[in-house]
């Protein structure tokens, strides 16, 4: 087969393994040793043997050229495969650099997604106790509210049946006084009467039989005067003991610091412990005082009571609206509570992103630290 320009077309090596100025092979003595050397190494790397280098026959000088021939390609295919495998060579070794370069950059954006998880864990954890607290504290509002609520709720139950009390005694003792002073007005009818009896008897004197039946007479209407007089009189102590009572009672009603009245003490303990008595044992107080003198303070009395009451039943119904106040506050902490259910749910389900987003990290990761290591 004659050869081409292309196949004849053999470009120099630089990458020679020697030069036949740096080593001869074959000198003039040693010919036959090293055509004997020459055939068997080519019939060892397969080529065309039995090279006779000493004839002039024309068939083993071409068989000689096409050995020489298969030894150039041979060559020449070798650099080719050195350069190719050079050049893949540094493909690999840059396919190496940028895919390190790659890792690294994976490796501070996994570093960088761990600072966010532990920062989102600590925030979450933060957030966690704040809710805790947050929940605890309306929590203990919701129980003193309630307890406040019962409590306003017990002082007003028993606040109403002091004052439905109060004004039943306040009704009999207006009745009593209206009662007394209609008999006070009988009596002193009477007593007039009774005078001008007496006048007209005077007048009569010397018609009289005898100074006993006069004396019978006067001692009669001076007993019976004298007995009205002492019934009055107790009747009189009594209401004003009980006007002293109900006025006690009012006063320690309205100064109890929490609204409820002190335990109520029998009259004649009231009487031993009135801090109105004088050294001596007489009264000083209004009700001790004759009644035209003391009814205008009396009267003042009392209404400035009734206004007293009047304010207090105001404040209980500001009371009660505080309690309906109440029941919102708790329906807020219900919401917030459910809002608390809801962010810890929205925190679960970017944790578990998080971790898959993690998880698909690595595996890329893996697999690209291992395949350079195959191509290597």
């Amino acid at each position: 087969m004659p050869a081409t320009d292309a196949d004849l077309d053999l470009r120099p090596s630089v990458h020679s393994a020697f030069s036949i100025g740096e080593y001869t092979f074959a000198d003039a003595g040693n010919l036959e040793h090293c055509a004997k050397y020459l055939n068997q190494t080519l019939v060892t790397f397969g080529f065309p043997a039995s090279l006779d280098l000493f004839t002039n026959d024309p068939v083993s000088i071409a068989r000689t050229c096409n050995c020489i021939y298969s030894l150039l390609q041979q060559r020449q295919r070798d650099i080719e495969f050195r350069e190719s495998a050079n050049e893949q060579r540094q493909r690999l070794l840059s396919d190496i650099s940028r895919l390190e370069a790659k890792v690294e950059r994976l490796d501070a954006q996994l570093q960088a997604k761990d600072r966010e998880i532990a920062t989102i864990t600590r925030a979450e954890a933060k957030s966690t106790a704040a809710f805790k607290a947050q929940v605890e504290k309306l929590q203990q509002e919701r129980d003193e509210f309630q307890r406040m609520v019962i409590g306003n709720q017990q002082v007003r139950t028993q606040q109403i049946h002091e004052m439905k009390k109060k004004e039943k005694e306040y009704i009999k003792l207006q009745e009593r006084l209206n009662q007394v002073l209609m008999e006070k007005k009988k009596e002193s009818r009477s007593g007039m009467e009774i005078m001008n009896l007496l006048q007209k008897e005077g007048r009569q004197r010397g018609t009289w039989n005898g100074k006993k039946a006069d004396n019978d007479f006067y001692k009669k209407i001076v007993d019976a005067y004298e007995a009205k007089n002492q019934e009055l009189m107790a009747e009189n102590a009594d209401l004003r003991a009980l006007l002293r009572s109900m006025q006690v009672d009012m006063r320690d009603f309205f100064n109890a610091p929490n609204g409820l009245p002190k335990q109520s003490l029998p009259v004649s303990e009231r009487q031993e412990n009135d801090p109105s008595q004088s050294p001596l044992g007489g009264r000083t107080d209004v009700f001790d005082l004759p009644f035209h003198m003391a009814r205008d303070q009396i009267e003042e009395s009392l209404r400035t009571k009734m206004a007293s009451i009047k304010e207090r039943m105001v404040q209980l119904q500001d009371a009660q609206k505080g309690a309906e106040v109440t029941s919102e506050a708790t329906e807020r902490e219900l919401e917030l509570e459910a809002q608390l259910v809801e962010a810890r749910s929205i925190i679960q389900e970017q944790a578990s992103i998080m971790s898959r987003h993690l998880s698909k990290v690595e595996r890329p990761r893996e697999s690209i630290i291992s395949s350079p290591a195959e191509g290597v």
